[in-house]
């Protein structure tokens, strides 16, 4: 014959006391979990506000587009002269700093940069190569690209960029 359980109010009252003390025990690690994961997507937020802003960059750089618009200083990008295009070598991860103040990072990025280079001599050989219309040399050469960003009140700019 079965047993039949008799359930009263002390009893149901002794169960929810025991299944929630281990709640109570718990709840403060998530509420400290809570904080510690808004960080860490306001973190991831600004790091893929960072890749886009230099895929943006390397984008106008290529193209005719103006860069005023993604840079906070203009004197601090020092790109050399002859560039002609920059593309991301993909080989490579970009590696991605944040400062412990969290408003600016620094990034390396390897790429292939392509450089052009006129002939301004008067030897035969550059005379002859301007009269084909040659008047200049195209090369490429792996480099690393430093990029040093902050953010402001419209989110992240370019404060400099150079060739390490």
């Amino acid at each position: 014959m079965e047993k039949l359980s008799a359930t009263n109010r002390r009893s149901f009252l002794k169960s929810g006391a025991l299944v929630a003390v281990p709640l109570a025990a718990v709840a403060p690690v998530a509420a400290l979990a809570a904080d510690d994961s808004r960080a860490k997507l306001a973190r991831l937020e600004d790091q893929r506000a960072i890749e886009a802003l230099q895929r943006k960059f390397l984008r106008h750089l290529n193209g005719t587009a103006d860069c005023a618009e993604l840079i906070a200083s203009a004197e601090r990008v020092e790109l050399g002269d002859g560039l002609r295009s920059i593309s991301e070598d993909m080989a490579h991860e970009v590696s991605l700093e944040f400062a412990e103040n969290g408003l600016t990072a620094q990034a390396r990025c390897a790429c292939t940069v392509e450089r052009e280079t006129e002939f301004d001599g008067q030897s035969t050989l550059e005379q002859m190569a301007r009269f084909q219309g040659q008047g200049s040399h195209r090369h490429a050469e792996p480099q690393v690209l430093a990029t040093e960003y902050v953010k402001g009140n419209d989110g992240w700019r370019i404060a400099g960029a150079r060739f390490a």
